[in-house]
C-alpha cells in the first residue's frame, strides 16, 4: 500500500478535484478509511488572525469527536460503506492554526474507494489460493481517493505580485476570475478567461521581448511586419530561433504553444480539459513573463555595475 500526505491537497486543491491518498490499499492501521484517521494532519495555510502562513492542524468538531472516537476500533462501521460495499462517506472537519491556537476554516471533504473493500483492519491481502486468507479481496487492487465538497471561509485567491505588475487593471481583472474557476473546479469557465488574456496580451508581450537588450533585431521585424500586415500567425511560427536563451530553454515555442490554445473550440473540451489547458496556461504565461522580467532585472544591474566602474 501507498500513502500519500494530505499537505498538498489540504492546502492548494480547489472544491470537487479529486486526489489519491492511498494507492493499492490494503487493511493496516492507521490509514485514510474512517473520519478519525484524519485528526492530527498538518497543513500550511492562510492565517487571518496571524497575516501569513502558519501551520494548521485538523480536528473532528466536537459535535462528533466523541462518537468517531467510539467507533475507532478494528472495524470500519458500516454506514461508512454505500451498497456496492466501496468506501463511501462525507465528513465535517475544522483546520485549526497551531500558531494562534483561535482561527480555524471549516472543511467538508468526501472520501472514496473506487473497489470493494474489507470492513475490517487486521485483514491480511496475503496468502496462496487455497489458504485460510484467500477469499473475495485476494488479488483486488482498490485506490481511496478524496475531494473537498466545501470550505468555510473562501479560500484566499493570491495572485503573484509579477503578474499584477505586467497587466492593466482589465486582464489582472481577467486574470482573477481564470484563477478562481481553477480554484473552484471550473475548467470551462478558466479556459475561457486565459484565453481572453492571450488574445489581448501575447503581442504585447512579443513586443517586450523585442525590447530587450538580449533580444534578436529579426523580433523587431516580425513585430513591424505584424504592424503592417497584421498578420498574427507568421510571427508566432517564426519567432523561436530569435528568442533569447532563457526563453528558449524549454525547448518548445513558448509563445506560439500560447496561441494555439486560442484556436481550439471550448465546445470540443470537457471540464477536467479546460482545467488541466487552463492550470498549464497559467504555469507557461507565469515562466514567460517572470523571464522577460529577469532579463530586464539583469541589464539594469549590470548597467547599474558598468556605471559604478565609471566613477
Amino acid at each position: 500500500m501507498s500513502e500519500i500526505k494530505l499537505e498538498e491537497f489540504l492546502k492548494n486543491y480547489p472544491l470537487y478535484k479529486p486526489f489519491k491518498i492511498v494507492e493499492n490499499y490494503q487493511a493496516k492501521n492507521p490509514v485514510y478509511n474512517k473520519p478519525y484517521a484524519f485528526k492530527g494532519e498538518t497543513f500550511m495555510y492562510y492565517c487571518e488572525n496571524e497575516k501569513s502562513e502558519k501551520t494548521f492542524e485538523l480536528e473532528l468538531p466536537s459535535s462528533s469527536k466523541h462518537w468517531w472516537g467510539i467507533q475507532d476500533g478494528n472495524k470500519i462501521p458500516e454506514n461508512l460503506f454505500d451498497n456496492k460495499e466501496h468506501l463511501n462517506f462525507t465528513e465535517h472537519f475544522l483546520g485549526r492554526c497551531k500558531s494562534c491556537k483561535t482561527y480555524k476554516i471549516e472543511l467538508t471533504l468526501h472520501i472514496w474507494s473506487d473497489a470493494k473493500i474489507p470492513a475490517t483492519q487486521l485483514y491480511s491481502f496475503s496468502g496462496p489460493p487455497g489458504s485460510a486468507n484467500n477469499n473475495e479481496f485476494d488479488g483486488v487492487t482498490a485506490n481511496i481517493f478524496i475531494e473537498k465538497v466545501g470550505i468555510l471561509p473562501e479560500q484566499i485567491i493570491n495572485v503573484d505580485s509579477e503578474i499584477k505588475k505586467h497587466f492593466d487593471r482589465e486582464t489582472n481583472n481577467w486574470y482573477f476570475k481564470a484563477c478562481k474557476c481553477i480554484q473552484q473546479n471550473y475548467g470551462i469557465g478558466a479556459f475561457a478567461y486565459f484565453r481572453r488574456i492571450i488574445e489581448k496580451e501575447l503581442i504585447t508581450i512579443v513586443k517586450e521581448i523585442s525590447e530587450l537588450d538580449v533580444a534578436d533585431s529579426q523580433i523587431k521585424k516580425l513585430y513591424e511586419e505584424y504592424i503592417s500586415t497584421n498578420q498574427v500567425y507568421s510571427i508566432y511560427e517564426n519567432i523561436f530561433e530569435f528568442l533569447p536563451k532563457s526563453l528558449q530553454s524549454l525547448g518548445i515555442n513558448p509563445i506560439k504553444t500560447l496561441y494555439n490554445q486560442t484556436s481550439e473550440g471550448l465546445h470540443s473540451l470537457d471540464e477536467q480539459d479546460c482545467l488541466a489547458r487552463a492550470s498549464s496556461i497559467d504555469l507557461l504565461l507565469k515562466f514567460v513573463i517572470k523571464k522577460i522580467n529577469e532579463e530586464q532585472s539583469e541589464i539594469l544591474k549590470v548597467r547599474e555595475a558598468i556605471k559604478n566602474l565609471r566613477l
